[in-house]
């Protein structure tokens, strides 16, 4: 099967495949470190809502009043996803949608109380599981891995611009 080349800005390695194992160890570390947080949730029944409905939420909080249109950029996922997703939220009480003045076709939210509950418990679930994989790190290697993680967001970041 062809493989497209990338409009990558990296610096192309001597060896292209040499990055392979990296990317496989990267993607496998991220996958099970998606299920363990999953996996905790469900142990601690919060019901029907997910990683991504939970992380909406909680930038809602961080961010009251904000445009509906700034979680489809946070999360990087389309308009339609992103609303299916508020209205959910809407519907169990969670968030609240209103119109704002200004632009009637610009819709601002914010997280009720009953939100703000399920936010501080996702934030202590995200803070134990963070804990748990990266607790034993030294300051010198967490430092370090989260200049990395940020190169390779940096990267994702420019590669979306391309398609």
């Amino acid at each position: 099967m062809p493989v497209t080349p990338s409009k990558s800005s990296a610096v192309p390695l001597a060896d292209p495949a040499a990055s392979v194992p990296t990317f496989v160890a990267f993607m496998t570390a991220f996958g099970e470190a998606q299920q363990l947080l999953k996996t905790r949730m469900q142990n601690d029944a919060e019901q029907g809502l997910g990683p991504l409905h939970l992380r909406a939420l909680c930038l809602c909080q961080r961010n009251p009043g904000a445009p509906q249109q700034q979680l489809v950029q946070s999360l990087t996922r389309d308009k339609g996803q992103i609303a299916r997703l508020i209205r959910d939220l809407e519907e169990r009480g969670l968030l609240v949608r209103t119109p704002d003045a200004r632009d009637g076709r610009v819709w601002l939210l914010t997280v009720t109380p009953e939100g703000d509950k399920k936010c501080a418990w996702f934030s202590a679930l995200e803070a134990s599981v963070a804990h748990d994989l990266l607790g034993s790190l030294s300051a010198a290697d967490s430092k370090r891995l989260n200049q990395v993680l940020q190169t390779v967001q940096a990267q994702l970041d420019r590669l979306g611009s391309d398609v």
